[in-house]
């Protein structure tokens, strides 16, 4: 399914999701800035997408990183448009992975994208100039795109959409998403735009909870792996609860993730 909400004259926010019983499972945002979208929406809703890419005039497509939400449907526009990511994103859209039955239905399996063009440092749209911002963490190939005059910031995944996360991927670096999350607070924001809550005005109090969350389970955990407690104990202890989708994940997420890499990952970038 798709919703099509209009922000602003610059800004039109397409909500993609799967349709159960008439409502969304999980919206997961794309942004159509002008003539040019950032992110292209899941592959359930692809005949969605490509009416509406019929409608609208799309010359680029910027990516800002790989997981199936966020690329599902860009064979919608080899053939019309301009499709950017970055070196391992592209590696990923050229052979994309299936994550198993849970999120084939959650979000649908991308098809094979071969006509890619590397993601440039900076780039224009009309007389919006927008700066390529790493946000390493959630992945480590993960871009956000910064309009520094319109202090618009689109920021991917790199915001947590719980206010306290609990599960992780296994290549998620939480210590480094801590850091991402540390930087964009540094960065003259008035609107962020997140790709799963849409539009957050004045986000830095959204942010800093999640920052202090995290950081208070990573204090706690340290001291009880110190004590000698175990990833399991731990979780005991702490009163960590996934949500209930949290087994059909089939490991591709979990609490013991989270703990694992608050606990003895590094940041690198």
């Amino acid at each position: 399914m798709i919703e099509i909400v209009q922000f602003n004259e610059d800004i039109t926010c397409v909500k993609t999701a799967t349709e159960q019983d008439g409502n969304a499972i999980m919206f997961v945002y794309a942004f159509l800035v002008r003539d040019a979208l950032f992110d292209a929406g899941c592959a359930n809703a692809i005949d969605e997408i490509r009416e509406f890419a019929r409608k609208n005039e799309i010359n680029d497509v910027y990516i800002t990183h790989s997981h199936e939400d966020h690329c599902g449907c860009c064979t919608v526009f080899e053939k019309t448009a301009s499709i950017f990511a970055t070196p391992a994103t592209q590696e990923i859209l050229r052979k994309p992975p299936f994550y198993g039955e849970f999120f084939n239905y959650v979000w649908g399996q991308p098809e094979p994208v071969s006509d890619l063009t590397d993601l440039p440092k900076t780039f224009s749209i009309g007389d919006l100039r927008f700066e390529v911002v790493p946000v390493p963490g959630h992945t480590m190939e993960m871009v956000g795109f910064y309009e520094p005059e319109k202090k618009w910031f689109f920021s991917a995944d790199a915001v947590p959409l719980p206010s306290k996360k609990r599960i992780a991927m296994p290549d998620e670096n939480i210590p480094q998403m801590v850091a991402t999350m540390e930087k964009i607070l540094t960065m003259d924001i008035d609107i962020l735009f997140d790709s799963h809550r849409g539009a957050i005005h004045s986000p830095q109090k959204h942010i800093q909870t999640r920052i202090d969350y995290i950081i208070e389970i990573q204090q706690k955990a340290k001291e009880l792996h110190e004590s000698g407690k175990s990833i399991e104990e731990m979780q005991q202890i702490l009163e960590l609860e996934g949500p209930w989708y949290l087994e059909l994940t089939k490991g591709r997420f979990g609490i013991d993730f989270f703990l694992k890499s608050v606990l003895f990952d590094k940041v690198v970038v």
